[in-house]
């Protein structure tokens, strides 16, 4: 196989959104790093990973399997340039000068494999709790709920101003409420001081940002605007909830033509009238918005930071958000798609273990029920090989394509192959396997049919190889006889699809259909008839 590469610096055919999808869905293949390859895609109610697009990245939510953290995982959407030396600053100067408000992350430069090649990734703890916006949508009546979140608010740009951070893009998306308090995401914009005299990779939401900032200004006070545009709109709201139906959109009430002419703005007229603080910090916004972006002023020397008191002291109770997600929560023991097998010595339960779908099946353990008796139905002599050699083909396939075609196609694209050849390859595998299959499926049947005619005492042919028409009265000593007539002197039940026959209290014998079941007075007569016994009572 050819070992994977490294993308080059300047390649421009970047995985889509759709090859990124596929990738994730088999962590232990396409992630580098040993904490990611234990993990589990979330999912949607499409049974799609959970995915959240951004400007720059696609973010996917990986599940421990092992109950540990979960992960969010940043694909990026393209190539940029500077991107390696800008987490490498950042990580490192975030090592030195700690802030809680910001998640600790890894990012790795050859992270995830996508179509034979390696791409960048950057992966952090999943902060669980909904975005600012969503918060609000739920918390906007509560005014001590929004005052206490401007205060946290308070708290977070300090905490950033002694770590000398400047997040760059702070946004209503961005901003995460966990348990109460407030947690930044997003770092593709980060300035440290060790990024001095670089450009900005981005200039942020424009309902947030200074409607003339460019890439130029990248230094530490890049926040000053957002940060007031953001507690003004939240004490704003707790003074007057009903400003957030008729403003909030992709924002929460300012936008960007209010930057632009704050004069004629109605918005800033309407919070001018809600409090003296609102109006001295809607004239502070106003001015700002006409000044350069790097005067805008800084929050903390416009208002007083909250004094440094218990959580449980300034907390309102009910914080805690009701909003859902598109996530789909899966139980643990429906992760598993084969039975629990028990071993001869273990005690025999009550009732098996449930197959989640009963159309399963493998090459290796043998057709589903329900797959075989469909095939049987189209079987006329089951003697004849090559004849019955492509319906059981088909009917594998039918089954089981999909198991198949996944397991094959990303296995052919570890060689780095090209989306149509991959699905040639696989595709005529596919068939390979079932032709394989069904050769082998109809020797046994035929086999079995064979030695069935052969012996005198075991009567017609079993009913899994019999043709589907309506057989003639035979006497009942000579055939097995229907489930209705079993009684204790029939300890052996066998199964027409399978050729399997069980004890009686074999746990499997619940799932066996009643047309498909037959009766034995013993192991003896049910192996002349052709059954083969069950691997699990040992009958």
């Amino acid at each position: 196989m050819r070992a994977s590469t490294t993308i080059p610096t300047s390649r421009r055919n970047w995985p889509s959104a759709r090859q990124f999808t596929e990738a994730v869905q088999c962590p232990a293949i396409c992630f580098a790093d040993p904490l990611l390859k234990g993990t589990l895609p979330a999912i949607d109610r499409l049974g799609m990973p959970l995915v959240t697009s951004g400007q720059f990245a696609y973010v996917y939510k990986l599940k421990s399997s092992r109950g540990g953290n979960d992960f969010a995982v940043r694909c990026f959407r393209g190539y940029l340039g500077d991107r390696d030396q800008r987490y490498r600053a950042i990580q490192q100067h975030l090592k030195n000068h700690p802030c809680a408000y910001l998640s600790d992350f890894s990012y790795a430069p050859e992270g995830i494999l996508v179509g034979g090649s390696r791409y960048p990734i950057l992966f952090m703890q999943w902060i669980e709790g909904p975005t600012l916006d969503l918060y609000l949508e739920e918390m906007v009546e509560r005014k001590e709920v929004l005052l206490h979140l401007a205060q946290e608010w308070l708290k977070l740009l300090a905490a950033l101003r002694d770590a000398e951070v400047a997040h760059g893009d702070l946004q209503h998306g961005n901003i995460i409420v966990e348990h109460g308090g407030l947690r930044l995401i997003d770092h593709d914009g980060l300035f440290v001081p060790e990024m001095a005299q670089w450009t900005s990779s981005e200039v942020g939401h424009q309902h947030y940002q200074h409607p003339k900032r460019d890439a130029h200004q990248f230094d530490s006070n890049l926040d000053n605007f957002s940060a007031l545009v953001i507690y003004l709109s939240l004490i704003s709201l707790a003074e007057k909830p009903s400003l957030w139906r008729e403003y909030h959109d992709e924002n929460l009430l300012f936008t960007k033509s209010d930057f632009l002419a704050p004069e004629s703005s109605p918005l800033f007229a309407k919070i001018r009238e809600l409090g003296a603080e609102q109006s001295r910090l809607a004239e502070a916004l106003a001015a700002a918005a006409q000044a350069p972006p790097a005067d805008a002023p800084c929050l903390l020397d416009l208002v007083n930071l909250p004094p440094s008191l218990p959580s449980w002291m300034t907390t309102p109770v009910n914080l805690e958000s009701k909003t859902r997600t598109r996530e789909v929560k899966i139980n643990p023991a429906e992760r598993q798609p084969h039975p629990r097998w028990r071993t001869r010595e273990a005690p025999r339960s009550s009732t098996p273990a449930p197959t989640p779908f009963s159309t399963y099946q493998t090459l290796f353990s043998g057709p589903a029920a329900p797959a075989m008796a469909s095939a049987m139905g189209k079987i006329k002599d089951p003697s004849a090989i090559w004849t019955n050699t492509p319906i059981l083909a088909r009917d594998m396939m039918g089954k089981t394509f999909l198991w198949w075609y996944w397991g094959i196609y990303l296995f052919v694209r570890l060689f780095g192959l090209d989306f149509l050849p991959s699905l040639a390859i696989a595709i005529f595998l596919v068939i390979l396997a079932g032709l394989i299959y069904g050769f082998m499926r109809a020797r046994q049947i035929a086999l079995a049919a064979s030695q069935v005619k052969g012996t005198a005492t075991a009567g017609p042919l079993p009913a899994a190889v019999q043709p589907p028409a309506m057989p003639h009265p035979t006497p009942s000593s000579s055939l097995p006889r229907p489930v209705s007539s079993i009684t204790a002197n029939d300890p052996i039940i066998g199964n027409t699809a399978l050729n399997i026959y069980h004890v009686a209290n074999c746990d499997w014998v619940k799932q066996i259909l009643n047309k498909n079941r037959v009766s034995f007075t013993s192991s003896t007569e049910a192996s002349l008839a052709g059954y083969k016994p069950c691997q699990v009572c040992s009958p």
